[in-house]
């Protein structure tokens, strides 16, 4: 009947509120962890500039290339899981 109707449509609504939820938080727990990897990089970085060694700025430009492919990675894990 009109109730159990109307029960569906609260289910629905609840549904996409909590999804809408799940992505800002997923975003901003994506956003403190770029944060925090950004900032141990950028340290390593200014380290690295400072003694000019060649290999050790490259590292340093290897872990930041990193970051963001794990990033990557797990923004699409999440993107697949919430479909």
């Amino acid at each position: 009947g009109i109730r159990d109707k109307n029960q569906a449509l609260n289910y629905l609504r609840m549904g996409s509120r909590i999804d809408a939820v799940a992505q800002r938080l997923e975003t901003a727990i994506r956003t403190k962890d770029m944060s925090k990897a950004m900032g141990k990089v950028t340290k390593g970085m200014g380290a690295a500039l400072k003694s000019m060694d060649v290999e050790k700025i490259s590292k340093v430009m290897d872990d930041f290339e990193k970051q963001f492919e794990d990033m990557d990675v797990r923004a699409g894990y999440m993107e697949t899981a919430m479909t």
